[in-house]
């Protein structure tokens, strides 16, 4: 790898984290600061609106070190060392289960914080991710750590044009994301106490599933994206056939696990309150539907990633959730008086739906095959 190609990847990643950290501290500012009126977009509820704002004013902190550690998981990505960032966010992932079943429920030592001892293990999980980032990255000297000339370098028009093009969609596509998820969390507060805390532990439980979609997804990102940089398109393509096979049948057993072992799974946190067990038990269950979902949705991502596809992910994943899935979980919970939170999480189960239809759709014409380098290089 050549000292000019070195140089440009510091200045691309510099170029990326300073991005998502302008951008994350700007939703920062108004979950915080301006919390109150976005809040009251999604409910009138009064009481609702005091827990959603507890849950907000707090998860906003995790803006930051969360889309600074996605600047690091694009970078590893793109250099081909995806098994780094899969390992670390493994440990943020685990990190964030345990203080989740800690926290929201007063397990051990630690008091019974609710829907803001979610947001702490939020903000935990996603700081040790990103501090574990740094150690590892300037430990081992990794050749996209930069230096503060890199920061100044990467703001000049001739370098960050074409860079620009490529990262924003990342950047636009996890802040809307992350956004959207907090919104998700103010409408199942809507529902009651016992209907969230039940998502609560069926997340909690389901969060470790996902784990073995994120191998698949690294692996099946860096290998097409290899093929697809040789310009051998008859490889990526047999390539990718091969992970949406394997994905397949991933996730028809995740999917199934899920529904066989809701009951037992949930047992674990010894919850006394037989309302928040049979909708965490419920709610696990179409949770095994969402996973084999996403896990087909994740490779499709993957793939598309891998050829250059950015923008369009963008517009299938935030996309559909601000022009699909939040709009769905409003009218259903306003308009319609579903209460039932197994009901409503079923219902809008039709997010990852319209999402696989899109995706294959694109898949089948064969649209992401694009080799990426040679574009960059124009």
């Amino acid at each position: 790898m050549g000292k000019m190609e070195v140089e440009n990847i510091k200045k691309s990643f510099a170029l990326m984290a300073t991005l998502c950290f302008g951008i994350s501290a700007t939703f920062l500012y108004l979950a915080v600061f301006q919390g109150d009126w976005i809040l009251r977009l999604f409910s009138q509820d009064e009481e609702v609106l005091v827990v959603a704002k507890q849950y907000l004013t707090l998860v906003a902190f995790s803006y930051i070190p969360n889309m600074l550690t996605f600047s690091f998981a694009v970078t590893y990505r793109n250099i081909q060392k995806t098994t780094v960032p899969m390992m670390i966010s493994m440990i943020s992932m685990i990190i964030n289960v345990v203080f989740n079943y800690f926290l929201i429920f007063g397990i051990w030592i630690f008091p019974p914080l609710g829907v803001r001892g979610a947001a702490i293990a939020t903000i935990l999980s996603t700081t040790v991710g990103f501090l574990t980032h740094i150690i590892y990255a300037v430990s081992t000297k990794q050749i996209f750590v930069p230096k503060l000339k890199h920061f100044i370098q990467a703001f000049q028009r001739k370098f960050n044009q074409p860079v620009l093009k490529r990262t924003i969609p990342f950047v636009i596509n996890e802040t809307f994301f992350s956004i959207g998820s907090a919104l998700y969390v103010v409408i199942f507060n809507g529902l009651g106490t016992d209907a969230y805390e039940g998502y609560r532990i069926a997340e909690t439980i389901v969060s470790v599933m996902f784990v073995f979609g994120m191998g698949l997804f690294s692996a099946a990102g860096a290998m097409i994206g290899q093929q697809l940089g040789k310009d051998d398109f008859t490889q990526a393509k047999r390539y990718a056939d091969n992970f949406l096979g394997i994905g397949l049948i991933l996730a028809i057993i995740l999917g199934l696990a899920n529904v066989l072992l809701a009951r037992p799974l949930v047992s674990i946190f010894q919850n006394t309150n037989p309302v928040v067990v049979q909708n965490a038990i419920s709610v696990v269950m179409v949770f095994g539907l969402r996973v084999a979902l996403r896990i087909f949705v994740g490779l499709m991502f993957s793939i598309f990633r891998a050829g250059g596809k950015s923008k369009f992910v963008m517009v299938i994943d935030a996309g559909v959730m601000w022009l699909v899935g939040l709009p769905m979980a409003y009218i259903a919970y306003q308009f319609l008086g579903i209460k039932d939170i197994a009901l409503l999480f079923l219902l809008l189960q039709i997010e990852p739906l319209a999402r696989i239809v899109i995706s294959m759709t694109a898949y089948l014409k064969n649209t992401w095959q694009h080799n990426i380098v040679s574009q960059l290089s124009k």
